[in-house]
């Protein structure tokens, strides 16, 4: 048991290195009445108003702590968030769904992009983005009303797409994604990022909706064609993506706005990090940090296994975020599902390894838990293993062996985090 308390501690280190609590005051500051951001600096006597807006997972907890920060100089404000604390002063909250658009992530970008485009040159912004913006923030094109658009996330969540193709059709369906936003909003912007994506490209976190997009409508058309997906998506989502092949709709901006600047503030690569630094300070030996956590969740837990029996380390360190295709009625998530492969192997296979995989953002797929940590003492007589992966109903069976990761929503997102340690 020794080594799974190891693995959570180095777990929740850079789970509080993630947090705005932190990051935020350590990348922005004010002094009299110069904003500064690391070595970008904005005198805000130059300017009529600050605004603050954001969407995303941390979008609240960044919001609190800019509070702290800016205080009596902001002017006014709003975010898109998951959920409403009641605590902010100068910043009003909308509710946004994820990961499935709604009703109130149509509502949350109206008013958004409402306030954002009564700002004028004169004004300066700071947006406060991370993971989670996608849904939680959307207008679509016409005609794509909100079933079909649904309808078209389901579709792409349930045949396991990866996230930059999943945003690359997104983009191509929504008029405040890929750039778009920002296009709406004349004065100049800061966006402070919490990255959710494994090699931090600013054209895939949250959509971007204040950057640019590299991507086209007809690598849209192409990533939908090649999961056999375009057949079936409803006639508005065909409609507008081939408006956009024919030129009836201008296609995403491709060059970053001058008056906007992103700061990448939280990242995977910055807790792994941290959590390099925790294994080193109790004593162990850590293999350079590898994030390489992408693709099919079982290929990964694989890859993870012959990784770390190829390695002279006792502790090898992974980041970024796998896929499943899900299947049954079970509750847990990717990183449950995770877990339960690994106990299986390191069961099977007698193997003294400890495994540790859990999301930063506090929430695994379906349930209450951030992810779970096993090994050899996590196997329960009597409970059929290769039952609940069948089901995908990983948390069920990792509650009964007390392997639940449980931090409650962290008001972070850096993605997914696995550990595993060699045992003596």
């Amino acid at each position: 048991m020794g080594d799974e308390s190891v693995a959570r501690s180095i777990f929740i280190k850079a789970l509080e290195s993630s947090s705005p609590k932190n990051f935020m005051h350590k990348h922005c500051r004010i002094e009299g009445d110069i904003l500064i951001f690391e070595d970008t600096t904005y005198d805000l006597s130059k300017y009529k108003n600050l605004y603050i807006f954001g969407s995303g997972k941390a979008a609240y907890t960044m919001a609190k702590e800019m509070e702290n920060i800016a205080g009596d100089k902001i002017y006014k404000g709003l975010i898109v968030s998951p959920y409403d604390e009641g605590e902010l002063q100068k910043i009003e909250v909308m509710l946004g769904s994820h990961p499935i658009p709604s009703q109130m992530s149509i509502d949350a970008a109206t008013a958004l992009s409402e306030m954002m485009s009564e700002c004028d040159a004169n004004d300066l912004y700071i947006y406060l983005l991370s993971g989670g913006s996608s849904s939680m923030l959307e207008l679509p094109i016409s005609p794509i009303d909100l079933k079909d658009l649904q309808e078209t996330t389901a579709l792409m969540l349930r045949h396991n797409l990866e996230i930059h193709e999943i945003n690359c059709v997104r983009k191509h369906l929504s008029k405040v994604k890929g750039g778009r936003l920002a296009q709406m909003c004349k004065a100049q912007g800061v966006v402070l990022v919490v990255s959710d994506i494994i090699d931090d490209d600013l054209h895939s976190v949250g959509s971007a909706p204040l950057y640019a997009d590299a991507s086209t409508f007809e690598q849209a058309k192409e990533i939908l064609e090649s999961k056999n997906l375009f057949q079936i998506i409803p006639d508005s989502v065909k409609s507008v993506l081939q408006k956009g092949l024919d030129g009836e709709i201008e296609e995403t901006p491709s060059t970053p706005l001058e008056r906007v600047k992103h700061i990448i503030i939280a990242s995977n690569k910055l807790a792994l990090e941290q959590a390099v630094l925790s294994a080193k300070s109790k004593g162990l030996s850590v293999r350079k940090i590898t994030q390489a956590m992408q693709g099919e969740v079982g290929e990964m837990v694989n890859t993870m296994f012959k990784t770390l029996h190829a390695c002279e380390e006792e502790c090898i360190i992974f980041g970024g975020e796998c896929t499943v295709a899900l299947q049954g009625n079970g509750q847990g998530g990717r990183n449950q599902h995770a877990a339960l492969l690994a106990l299986k192997k390191i069961q099977d296979q007698a193997l003294n390894i400890t495994f540790l995989s859990a999301g930063t953002d506090g929430i695994d797929g379906n349930s209450d838990a951030a992810g779970a940590v096993v090994s050899g003492y996590s196997y329960k007589l009597g409970l059929n293993i290769e039952t609940y992966l069948k089901n995908f109903d990983s948390y069920n069976y990792l509650r009964q062996s007390d392997s639940l990761i449980m931090t409650g929503p962290s008001g972070t997102n850096v993605i997914d985090i696995a550990i595993l340690i060699k045992g003596e």
